[in-house]
């Protein structure tokens, strides 16, 4: 199978489950073993993925990205503005995660990224679904976070720096667990997301760059089609993922990791 047709798939894969919150970065950890797939180093292409999903939420939440630049700027000069109050705590809540990433990185990528520990990730992950839509009330709108509630947020997405958790899982439970409702802590975990993803496609590229090891020509196709692929779904999925949270719960989605789980579990036995 041609290299840009895996990345057609692999871009799929990404714009698929980067937002659900199923783990993209499991998905593309057991695409690339199922499909005998390896370009260049896993956790570039990872980001190179991450860079069609990180235009798709730009691209989606345009006006708010706009409004909280503006807040931040007004509240820099001490103007009274509230989405200068939630730029700040996105920042604050934006730490934890990368400061995690940057210390933890290779440890991470050496020991984690193993389907036998997606498994394990895919039911705990799971299990937390069915216990807080079980255990909170969830009914608030984003703007009624504090900080210290929006720093929980962002320490819980630490925990998906581990293949299996899901970014967007452990931020939208985590939301949930200090009230907002679902559609709105999803709102909040994408919002996050934007700086989280762009630093590290910019420490990625970074390092890329500085190896001074050349691209073949197929893998810079590769990239491109990866990157155009889940920028287009991901924008896609934003929408649906929305809109399905207004009215249904995270429990269709504990139960397709548990499934997935299973299938795994079978996968590495037999």
């Amino acid at each position: 199978m041609p290299v840009a047709t895996l990345a057609l798939i692999l871009g799929l894969v990404q714009a698929l489950t980067e937002f659900l919150p199923v783990s993209s970065s499991a998905h593309l950890i057991l695409a690339r073993t199922w499909l005998d797939f390896q370009i260049a180093d896993g956790l570039t292409f990872d980001v190179a993925l991450h860079l069609g999903t990180l235009a798709a939420i730009v691209i989606y939440f345009w006006r708010d990205l706009v409004a909280l630049a503006r807040g931040l700027v007004n509240s820099t000069m001490r103007r009274p503005d509230p989405m200068g109050r939630m730029a700040w705590y996105l920042i604050a809540a934006c730490i934890p995660a990368a400061v995690t990433g940057y210390k933890y990185e290779t440890a991470i990528e050496t020991y984690f990224r193993h389907p036998a520990v997606i498994v394990v990730t895919l039911i705990v992950g799971a299990l937390f679904f069915f216990w807080v839509e079980k255990r909170f009330r969830h009914d608030a709108p984003m703007e009624r976070l504090t900080f210290g509630r929006a720093l929980l947020v962002g320490c819980a997405q630490t925990l998906a720096l581990v293949p299996g958790i899901s970014r967007s899982g452990s931020t939208i439970v985590a939301g949930m667990m200090c009230g907002l409702r679902r559609d709105e802590a999803a709102r909040f975990s994408f919002l996050l997301a934007t700086p989280v993803t762009f630093g590290a496609c910019l420490k990625k590229g970074i390092d890329l760059f500085t190896s001074g090891v050349p691209i073949p020509h197929d893998e810079k196709v590769a990239l491109v089609v990866g990157i155009v692929t889940s920028g287009i779904g991901g924008w896609l999925v934003i929408r649906f993922l929305l809109n399905f949270l207004r009215s249904h719960s995270l429990n269709a989605f504990a139960w397709y990791r548990i499934a997935l789980a299973i299938v795994v579990a079978v996968f590495l036995v037999f």
